[in-house]
């Protein structure tokens, strides 16, 4: 079998085994006659065999602990979750962990690709075009003793986030959440999804008779006029709108869970320079791969150029609308480029 050198090798396995056998010539003697260094000859001569030696270090410090790397490894194969959204778990642990350094430990374990099984067990939404929405409605920390609660909108396609904070979580509240939505978005709502809470719907509520309420809420009086669907998840099964439960996890893990605030006013200027983050620059595993985009923002542009009838402002009018969101925003969570 042909022996194969590093590139910078001047000596073949011939040369080192005469180097080693000849031992009445000096160092400088045969540094000559095989046109090497000095150097060379005398690690050779100090070797008992002939190969090329590993090139790789004696000892290596990874970026990441034995209980980081413990944890990746976990939180990958018990939910198979996307890199960001595991990367973004481990900055609660250490705010120092870089998303190269997680990249990596999913690699050298084998598990940066979610296996085939995993992936036809997941189920699949149906593909919608942007204007389907999960709306949910999720707590707030209290200041003052006063209750504060999170509306929050998702698009199924693009992944366009919006919020807004309310002190009650009202059926009135829910219709000014909901014209606000119509408002942000860029395209046309054609559908939404919500639980069975009394602020989205009235199908549960009955009378003392037993008959349940047939009368529409403010909400399917909204979604009427603007005729769009209103679809409700089942009673009790909230994984059926999922998509927008795992987003509450992700503002409460990025905001409220990671940094303590003043006021009411301090946490809701750190909320909005989130959904700026979120929207504008965030990576996001979730957006259909056909796209070849990355984040929401850019799932936005890519869908503008399919179906650009649907649509009621540019993608650059939305990006303006997201960034006046905080005349005065600092962007603290973009991430820096990789390399």
């Amino acid at each position: 079998m042909q022996q194969i050198y590093h590139s910078n090798a001047k000596t073949n396995v011939n040369n080192r085994e005469q180097i080693q056998k000849c031992t009445s010539a000096s160092n400088e003697e045969l540094a000559t006659r095989f046109n090497v260094s000095n150097q060379t000859v005398s690690k050779w001569r100090n070797r008992d065999f002939v190969q090329d030696a590993s090139c790789c270090p004696r000892n290596i410090k990874y970026a990441l602990t034995e209980l980081e790397t413990a944890l990746v490894i976990s939180i990958r194969r018990s939910s198979w979750l996307p890199l960001d959204e595991v990367y973004e778990m481990l900055l609660e642990q250490n705010i120092a962990i870089s998303r190269i350094s997680v990249y990596r430990c999913l690699v050298k374990n084998g598990i940066n690709k979610v296996p085939q099984e995993q992936k036809d067990k997941a189920k699949k939404f149906k593909a919608y075009q942007p204007g389907y929405l999960h709306i949910d409605v999720t707590y707030l920390p209290k200041f003052n003793g006063k209750s504060a609660y999170l509306f929050v909108a998702i698009d199924r396609a693009t992944r366009t986030l919006y919020y807004e904070i309310y002190d009650d979580k009202t059926a009135k509240s829910t219709e000014d959440f909901f014209d606000k939505c119509l408002e942000f978005f860029p395209f046309v709502i054609t559908h939404i999804l919500t639980d069975n809470g009394l602020e989205f719907t009235n199908r549960l509520i009955m009378s003392k008779k037993g008959n349940l309420c047939t009368k529409d809420s403010l909400l399917d009086i909204k979604c009427n006029e603007n005729q769009i669907e209103h679809r409700l998840t089942k009673p009790a099964t909230p994984k059926t709108n999922g998509m927008v439960e795992r987003v509450n996890g992700t503002i409460k893990n990025n905001t409220i869970l990671k940094n303590e605030y003043k006021d009411k006013s301090q946490m809701n200027d750190d909320l909005i320079q989130f959904l700026i983050y979120y929207n504008l620059y965030r990576r996001h595993g979730s957006i259909r791969k056909e796209l070849n985009v990355k984040t929401p923002f850019q799932a936005v542009e890519k869908w503008f150029i399919l179906k650009p009838e649907i649509f009621r402002v540019s993608p650059e009018e939305f990006k303006n609308k997201i960034l006046n969101l905080n005349q005065n925003k600092v962007n603290l969570y973009q991430q820096p480029c990789e390399t």
